[in-house]
């Protein structure tokens, strides 16, 4: 309750779903829906708003059906720390209902895009997740919890990591300066409350 409470307080517009199911999809419909609809969090695969076939998103897996609040940031809650200006963000982020201070936080950049305009993204979706683990931290919503930045490219069905990532050792730098522990990928495992597992 803990972490729900601080980002009520901090993140008056941002809305919290509760999602509980053995699948949990994130959607941007945002594109699709020509700014109609955003971010949607549904325990099945939606159809896509544009009318074609289904809508790509970000998939977790749950097995243990564990219960999970997800945030959706609203775009005026985080703010730049120096100009006092809205800031770029990711999404929203995830973490367990009943969250200990050494539970999970996964940080989520969507880029509901064209697959050749993936490279364009490649810093921007970092940048963006980071400054939401920067307004956290901040904010002490964030004490000891293990962070993720999970960065998808929904409409890309093969791996994409190397086209976000310069190197393999460009995660470990990030992970080091940054303390988040970035992935790139459509897909993710909730293993229990303490733990996430990427599937790259």
């Amino acid at each position: 309750m803990r972490i729900k409470n601080l980002i009520r307080r901090w993140f008056v517009r941002s809305v919290i779903v509760i999602e509980s199911s053995p699948d949990i999809y994130v959607a941007d419909m945002t594109n699709r829906s020509k700014n109609v609809r955003g971010i949607e969090i549904t325990d099945h695969q939606q159809p896509s708003s544009d009318g074609k076939g289904m809508m790509d998103s970000l998939v977790f897996h749950n097995p243990n059906i564990l219960s999970v609040d997800f945030c959706i940031f609203n775009d005026h809650d985080l703010k730049n720390p120096h100009t006092g200006k809205d800031d770029k963000h990711c999404e929203g982020c995830m973490y367990p209902t009943l969250h200990d201070p050494v539970s999970w936080m996964v940080f989520v950049e969507i880029k509901d895009c064209k697959i050749g305009n993936m490279t364009e993204y490649k810093r921007e979706t970092k940048r963006q997740i980071f400054n939401a683990v920067r307004t956290f931290h901040r904010r002490g919503i964030i004490l000891n919890e293990r962070i993720y930045g999970i960065i998808s490219f929904p409409r890309r069905h093969v791996s994409f990591n190397d086209t976000i990532f310069t190197d393999v050792y460009e995660t470990t730098r990030l992970k080091h300066f940054t303390g988040i522990r970035y992935y790139a990928t459509n897909e993710a495992i909730v293993i229990d409350d303490l733990r996430v597992r990427p599937i790259i």
